[in-house]
């Protein structure tokens, strides 16, 4: 479980069996976003998203026979008890979505679910004073598996959080760099990177600044299991760091 009282944050993999399961899912996903964007609700991101389709994308995160029929939620949370209420209150749309899941065998929930809970430990999900940041035009999830030894997380995370200041200062086209943590997985560290589109993302790789951090990360880091995806966001995605976003309705514009 996530730090009690800090954001939490739940990367979700959808395994579904066919294009079509899946489509049918994300169109269920999309009716459900208004609950989402309650304030009561407590959600403050919800990123959904299929695999990039654009040639040479990297997709590690992604089996080859199911580039078509994956999908992935990002959710994050004010708080580990703010989904515990989600979950033990089952409202209506909560309930209805998942039923209609089993009902018409879009997906099984214990088989073709890839869960982790992570805490938000550095970085920026939206930019300080944004009610909603723009949609991504990609998003990119980047696990870093640490060397062993003391220190060797902590170590990663100071030299990433250092970057992370001077993106949200520089990038305007990088949307969201997000570094997070789980207790569950004490060796690992995940990136949450959006972009406004492919321009931005060359940019971003392109700076004296990233080629300084990522030169600082080999250290810590085990280069072979590092695991990189890049994903096209969906419309129904909202992010930001206040719970429902703008709103009902609510669009940022770039």
């Amino acid at each position: 479980m996530a730090t009690e009282g800090k954001p939490l944050a739940l990367v979700v993999l959808v395994h579904p069996k066919t294009t079509e399961n899946r489509d049918k899912a994300l169109h269920l996903n999309a009716s459900v976003t208004p609950f989402f964007r309650r304030p009561s609700t407590q959600c403050t991101t919800r990123s959904i998203f299929t695999p990039a389709t654009r040639p040479k994308a990297n997709l590690g995160m992604v089996p080859a026979a199911e580039k078509g029929s994956m999908f992935g939620v990002v959710e994050i949370w004010t708080s580990p008890a703010a989904l515990a209420t989600l979950k033990t209150t089952a409202p209506p749309e909560y309930r209805q979505y998942h039923s209609t899941v089993a009902r018409e065998g879009l997906y099984s929930a214990e088989r073709d679910m890839d869960i982790s809970e992570w805490t938000p430990c550095a970085g920026f999900v939206a930019r300080k004073g944004e009610k909603e940041t723009p949609k991504a035009g990609i998003v990119m999830l980047a696990k870093f598996v640490c060397k062993d030894g003391e220190g060797m997380k902590d170590g990663l995370v100071s030299v990433i959080g250092k970057f992370c200041d001077w993106v949200e200062a520089n990038e305007f086209g990088t949307l969201t760099y997000s570094v997070m943590t789980s207790a569950t997985a004490p060796n690992e560290v995940l990136l949450f990177e959006r972009y406004k589109d492919l321009a931005a993302l060359g940019v971003h790789g392109k700076t004296a600044e990233f080629r300084a951090m990522f030169k600082g990360t080999g250290r810590f880091i085990q280069v072979k299991k590092t695991v990189l995806s890049e994903w096209e966001e969906l419309e129904g995605s909202f992010v930001s760091n206040q719970p429902g976003g703008a709103g009902v309705g609510g669009q940022a514009k770039l």
